[in-house]
């Protein structure tokens, strides 16, 4: 019921009205009713397995029964599009078009158009970030500022899809890498580009320039190979944690190393430090979140779309975030590459 004012005659009168009601509780009514209310998010497609359709719709219906968390209620798909599969193109690097140099052209010429080109890069990534962030923050209920618990509990309860997911994840993840960017390029001006190559790490993932990329999954990939030799055991895909703390202690630590050198989780120069420094404890907790985000997000892709609709760079970067490799291979390899991990992860969930 909206505020009335205590002398009925004010009714009639603007002025008076307005004297009788205080502003600011005039001003948190109307916003309260005048804000849309959020709906719950349904009516998700479901996402066609690789083999047997009766796994990943048991496997489906046991996570939303599984989460113990209270959900976040109503949150709806986010508002730049209403794929509930693939987060905001704005998540995605833009477009980095270097000019070609001219016979004629002057050398100084050539290297002023390409600085600028890398200028016009930096300059759009930076606005998707701020994009994103607020786009983030803008969905309902708050749940940008959600616990890592209550937004796993509302991907599982259908109230959070996989396209905000992943939006939130990377907005955080680029915020909190742009201060150190920022610094790097009010510092080396235009030779940020041949400085971002050697601080990665630094650099929020949305402008990585394509040097950068090809780097980082070259060595991505040789660490990769490096792990699966020095490996006791070789596992088809991430096992749940709870089968992990099951094994004894030599088996564990071998596989919290496999897994955090495999997935990236740690700087190689950690395996070179004396047995007195050893930093299994950080790599196991680091390893532990990596396997509980992939499981919401195996999750989120089979019960909103599947991999045959995901598009080509969250293809790729699915199948980075769970170690698999990319190099070298084209689309319909890497869905099957991703299925296969997929059907794998779940068998191993249904053998526990």
């Amino acid at each position: 019921m909206l505020l009335r004012p205590r002398n009925p005659c004010c009714l009639s009168n603007p002025i008076l009205l307005h004297r009788c009601i205080s502003p600011k509780l005039l001003y948190h009514q109307l916003r309260a009713y005048s804000s849309p209310q959020p709906r719950l998010y349904k009516d998700t497609p479901k996402a066609e397995p690789h083999n047997d359709p009766s796994k990943t719709r048991s496997h489906i219906a046991r996570k939303s029964q599984s989460s113990s968390t209270v959900p976040l209620q109503g949150v709806l798909p986010n508002k730049t599009t209403s794929d509930p599969l693939n987060p905001p193109s704005t998540t995605q690097p833009p477009l980095l078009s270097l000019p070609s140099r001219p016979p004629n052209l002057p050398v100084y010429k050539y290297y002023f158009r390409l600085g600028k080109a890398y200028a016009q890069f930096y300059k759009t990534g930076l606005k998707a970030i701020y994009t994103n962030w607020k786009t983030a923050r803008a969905l309902p209920n708050g749940v940008y500022k959600a616990s890592q618990d209550q937004m796993r509990a509302a991907v599982y309860a259908g109230t959070l899809s996989r396209a905000d997911f992943q939006l939130i994840r990377r907005a955080k993840n680029d915020v909190h890498k742009l201060p150190l960017f920022i610094l790097v390029w009010l510092v080396c001006g235009e030779f940020t580009p041949l400085v971002v190559i050697f601080v990665s790490g630094l650099v929020p993932r949305i402008i990585w320039i394509p040097k950068q990329v090809q780097g980082a999954r070259e060595k991505a990939e040789a660490r990769r190979h490096l792990a699966r030799q020095d490996s006791t055991v070789h596992f088809p895909g991430p096992l749940s944690f709870e089968i992990i703390d099951q094994m004894d202690q030599p088996r564990q630590t071998n596989t919290f190393h496999y897994y955090g050198r495999s997935l990236g989780l740690y700087p190689a120069w950690w395996d070179r430090l004396p047995g007195a420094f050893d930093p299994t404890r950080v790599i196991r907790e680091r390893v532990k979140q990596r396997v509980e985000y992939l499981e919401v997000d195996n999750f989120a892709v089979a019960r909103d779309g599947g991999v045959e609709r995901l598009e080509g760079q969250e293809v790729v970067w699915a199948c980075e975030d769970r170690g698999i490799d990319v190099l070298g291979k084209g689309q319909r390899q890497l869905r099957s590459d991703l299925k296969a991990w997929m059907e794998a992860r779940w068998q191993s969930e249904e053998g526990q």
